[in-house]
């Protein structure tokens, strides 16, 4: 081999040789950066999921004064640990939506002005949602159910124009739910026996249960509701019962504590059917749902309070929908010295519950 053959094949060798340093060394910052990335994601992970975790634990005991709303408390801490969950992984729409749905929480919990802020700072996460996904259907038709409940009817809307391009047959059918709550809002709740102007015998009656004391003893306030109960019983002989109402007061449910007094009063046995399950109104919904159904009426006397009417006959009326079920609803309400409903309060509560029985529940992708 000549020299120069010679020092050209040794300076392409030293070239080589530089080449393959230099790409292991590009591979172990590579490989070194990418360690570092995921270590930076687990952490972020680990720290989200421990917030999670906390903020969807039972609460603990306050040890603040018993005047204290704990539920109050509670929202505060699940909206604070999941703003801080969204900060550290923003691309997670699910830790948007339970930002929002604490936030609704709190403006249930109140009355106006407060309520409004509550609902339009929900509102504003709401479109957070739409803007980072605007084929997605539930950021943007909770933005338009809760812009109604407080009165925004453009926006509701407008909003629910956009999404009739996302989906048109669940567009229309939740502006049809929206028109439906707004007529049951428009109720004057009926407190006389004679104004139900029931039409033949194919019906049955519904009391909402109320809290027990904590004996397990009936308040006032249910009390009431099943001196109306009696007088629709005794009108109707062949009408069927349903008690509902599943919290519990010394083992005691509401529905079995309403069913103990009628069985006092003369009502038979047989005429009564417990739903002993539900702890809230739109439970209450969806259990007597499945007892009306098996029961086959086509009328349905609802009793409950005066303030608690328009809310507990829009929930018994969605749900019965949700089932395919066609029913006639009347009530026969109780008046009571409890304070008279905020309008906005009553319709925000009516609209959450609507949306609930719909499908979409409070903490969508992490708990029901």
């Amino acid at each position: 081999m000549c020299p120069e053959s010679f020092d050209t094949y040794r300076w392409r060798a030293l070239f080589a040789k530089q080449i393959i340093v230099l790409a292991l060394l590009m591979l172990d910052c590579a490989h070194g950066f990418a360690q570092s990335t995921l270590a930076v994601d687990a952490r972020a992970q680990e720290r989200v999921t421990a917030l999670i975790q906390e903020a969807l634990a039972p609460s603990r005991t306050s040890r603040t004064p018993k005047s204290t709303n704990a539920a109050w408390e509670n929202s505060l801490r699940v909206e604070a640990n999941f703003r801080e969950a969204a900060r550290l992984m923003p691309e997670r729409l699910d830790l948007r939506f339970v930002i929002a749905t604490a936030l609704v929480g709190q403006a249930a919990q109140t009355n106006s002005p407060l309520l409004d802020l509550k609902i339009k700072q929900a509102l504003d996460v709401y479109q957070e949602i739409w803007g980072m996904d605007t084929n997605g259907f539930h950021g943007g038709i909770l933005y338009a159910a809760y812009a109604r409940a407080i009165g925004d009817t453009n926006s509701s809307k407008e909003m629910i124009e956009h999404l009739r391009a996302v989906d048109p047959k669940r567009a229309q059918d939740y502006a049809e739910r929206f028109e439906r709550v707004d007529g049951f809002l428009e109720i004057t709740p009926n407190e006389k026996l004679s104004q139900l102007g029931l039409q033949g015998t194919n019906h049955a009656m519904v009391v909402l249960g109320a809290a027990l004391e904590t004996n397990g003893v009936i308040k006032p306030k249910l009390v009431g509701r099943l001196r109306q109960a009696l007088k629709f019983a005794r009108a109707y002989p062949e009408a069927p019962i349903i008690l509902t109402g599943g919290n519990q007061k010394a083992g005691v449910t509401e529905a079995y504590a309403m069913k103990l007094w009628l069985r006092r009063h003369g009502i038979a046995e047989k005429r009564i059917h417990l739903e002993d399950l539900a702890r809230d109104t739109v439970s209450n919904a969806l259990y007597c749902v499945t007892i009306l159904e098996k029961l086959k009426v086509t009328d349905v006397t609802v009793v409950t309070s005066l303030t608690h009417m328009r809310r507990g006959l829009a929930d018994l009326a969605e749900a019965s929908l949700q089932r395919g079920l066609k029913l006639h609803f009347a009530n026969l309400a109780i008046a009571t010295e409890e304070p008279a409903l905020d309008p906005k309060a009553e319709r925000l509560g009516t609209y959450r519950d609507m949306m609930r029985i719909s499908g979409l529940w409070a903490y969508p992708g992490i708990s029901r």
